[in-house]
């Protein structure tokens, strides 16, 4: 057991060289070197070092409390459920694998979900999560869990989704939560094609942003399908995703699945994607970016290099979506179907990997200045967050970027 614990601890060490730049700051109350967060003080603070000491301060806990782990290892013998509103949770370090919380396997039958959110204004940080047989953290919208903040988390290797936002029977989700700065990934495959990356359930105003997705998909002998690596639906809205990277995943991004038996039947409403990097050259990818049932969705300056099954980099489909999608660097066509409305500008749909650094390791930044994308952007609205970049797609040419996939953050 020791030797396989210490292996796990060199995996996430490992991904920590390899996967995001790094959140060091000098102490953890600093704020975040990538994007400025910083998690809300608190007046008390409680150190825990063991599971059992974990487990005993989450049942005690008052709000406003923040609870702060030692380096080490947390086997899990049952679910974490926070239940208490305005709780921070996070390693003392500040440093996520540092701290590891873990089941025994996508296969165990005990646990569940390694965390569990039922309450307002919970925040998750600097924390390794995963192993169990569902998902590693659970959102609960019918407990009104609103406003979640995780940061900085490795989530990996669970049963189904690796982030869930579930929903009542009413149709509640969780409303305003962030993911930011943050690798959900898979060492090979999910178990089954049941799984996405952050799937959110009647989610309003949530913000996906500046995270690493990897490896999100289903056994090879099914030929790696799953569910999109990230999804808002089932009535969710004005969801922001900006700035990840989706490697090697099967299916990328997507606004709604299906129109609702609702009236109106949106799936999704509102949402910005932008500057995104969907990347995917192993011949199986399927829907890079989808807008499904979505009225009034923007879909700007992402980078898509996808080889599979599908012959287009961007779908909007059913009667009541309609979207903006504006300079788009993709490798494929852009696909408006089954009455869907679509204003299109400045999409480059013939780009080659030969004009990226290094694509199968995430480096899509531009490899010279004389490429099509350079300069080559269109304004439509002053007023959108994109509208001062020159060039299409979500990097620009950098000078000596490097081949290691290190500097490929989309929002740098």
């Amino acid at each position: 057991m020791r030797q396989i614990l210490r292996r796990n601890v060199s995996f996430f060490t490992w991904v920590m060289a390899v996967a995001l730049l790094p959140v060091q700051a000098k102490a953890f109350e600093s704020p975040c070197r990538r994007c400025g967060w910083k998690a809300a003080e608190t007046p008390t603070t409680v150190r825990v070092s063991t599971s059992t000491e974990l487990l005993q301060a989450l049942s005690k806990v008052s709000p406003q409390t923040t609870i702060l782990l030692a380096d080490g290892t947390y086997t899990l013998d049952r679910s974490f459920d926070i239940s208490t509103p305005d709780i921070v949770l996070r390693s003392a370090s500040g440093q996520r694998e540092r701290v590891i919380l873990r089941g025994s396997g996508m296969d165990e039958q005990q646990i569940g979900s390694a965390l569990s959110i039922s309450a307002p204004r919970v925040t998750i940080a600097d924390l390794s999560i995963g192993m169990v047989k569902f998902h590693g953290i659970q959102v609960r919208g019918e407990r009104e869990a609103d406003d979640v903040q995780i940061h900085n988390v490795r989530v990996v290797d669970t049963g189904q989704q690796l982030i869930k936002g579930s929903m009542s029977e009413q149709g509640r989700g969780p409303h305003s939560g962030q993911l930011a700065c943050s690798l959900l990934e898979y060492s090979t495959s999910a178990p089954s094609d049941y799984t996405n990356g952050i799937d959110v359930l009647g989610g309003r105003g949530w913000t996906v942003r500046g995270n690493t997705f990897r490896r999100v998909r289903g056994p090879q002998e099914g030929g790696w399908k799953s569910g999109p690596t990230i999804l808002f639906w089932g009535g969710s809205s004005n969801t922001t995703i900006e700035g990840n990277l989706i490697l090697d995943c099967y299916r990328g991004i997507a606004l709604g699945l299906n129109p609702r038996q609702t009236d109106p039947p949106d799936d999704h409403q509102g949402g910005l994607i932008s500057r995104n990097v969907v990347c995917n050259l192993g011949g199986w990818s399927d829907e890079p970016i989808e807008v499904n049932a979505c009225p009034d969705a923007r879909v700007e300056h992402n980078t898509i290099l996808v080889e599979g099954s599908v012959p287009w980099s961007i779908k909007l489909r059913f009667p009541n979506t309609t979207a903006t999608v504006v300079n788009n660097l993709s490798n494929h066509e852009i696909s408006v179907q089954g009455g869907a409305k679509a204003e299109q500008a400045g999409n480059i749909t013939n780009a080659v990997p030969e004009w990226f650094v290094d694509p199968r390791a995430g480096n899509l930044h531009l490899t010279h200045r004389g490429l099509p994308p350079i300069g080559a952007a269109v304004r439509l609205d002053p007023s959108n967050a994109s509208a001062d970049r020159n060039d299409v797609g979500a990097f620009r040419f950098v000078e000596s970027a490097p081949s290691s996939p290190g500097n490929r953050d989309p929002l740098r």
